[in-house]
């Protein structure tokens, strides 16, 4: 399939790596991916502060950079990202063609589980994972049935880290608890914000696990902070770069 990138400016800016690892890992799997120029940030921040005219300015400028791209499915890395600028398309731009972009519109974990089916990895991952499920992914993407649901539940990315030789995947106490980043909210509640990140990286940490996994880089970013201050010895590692790893 021919997938285009959509790389969010946290990733752009802050963790290159993993826009890296999306691409390779897209490309091991047999997939075109073109990278459409003139993309933007989501308008997330400003929306998130009420801006919402500086928001319609971007978004639109996001949307723009897409329409007309030849693709089967624009592809994300980051959940909360990804979410933000549908939800802003549908807000700022009822076109058809704005409505041709959104449904195209995949964030990575649930492309490969729900689009690609991957199943079958060629290296082993010999380590412990922590599971961070972030909250955008969970409650607005699907991507795992939230703790609070009763019945039988879901989750793309352990059913897709299963398949990984060797691997062994845990969860942190209060497994879905937001880890406190929250775009804007760690900059206007910085203090709660930073003691939800410590004990967020407490739980991972007191798992015993090697890393904490995630499909939501702004989380693992505030986590990592969190971690190296507090000397936590365990790492954090997006869901490409480990897919990447064993592919």
């Amino acid at each position: 399939m021919k997938i285009a990138l959509f790389t969010p400016c946290l990733v752009n800016l802050m963790m290159p790596e993993v826009g890296i690892a999306t691409v390779e890992l897209l490309e091991k799997l047999g997939h075109q991916v073109v990278y459409p120029k003139g993309q933007t940030c989501c308008g997330q921040p400003m929306t998130n502060s009420g801006c919402f005219d500086d928001a319609k300015k971007t978004t639109l400028k996001l949307l723009n950079a897409f329409k007309g791209v030849e693709c089967d499915y624009i592809v994300c890395p980051a959940a909360s990202c990804m979410i933000a600028a549908k939800e802003n398309f549908h807000e700022f731009d009822c076109s058809p063609e704005a409505t041709e972009v959104i449904g195209k519109l995949k964030e990575l974990t649930e492309f490969l589980f729900d689009i690609h089916g991957l199943k079958q990895f060629n290296h082993p991952f010999p380590h412990k994972v922590s599971m961070q499920m972030s909250c955008h992914g969970i409650r607005m993407l699907d991507l795992a049935t939230p703790s609070e649901t009763m019945g039988a539940g879901y989750n793309k990315m352990e059913s897709l880290l299963n398949n990984i030789e060797g691997i062994t995947v845990v969860y942190p106490e209060r497994r879905d608890e937001c880890c406190g980043f929250g775009g804007t909210f760690s900059l206007d509640e910085g203090g709660v914000s930073g003691k939800m990140g410590k004990d967020k990286a407490r739980a991972h940490y007191n798992t015993g696990a090697d890393y904490a996994i995630g499909f939501d880089p702004s989380c693992l970013l505030h986590l990592d902070g969190v971690i190296r201050k507090e000397k936590f010895p365990i790492k954090t590692l997006h869901i490409a770069q480990l897919l990447n790893q064993v592919l």
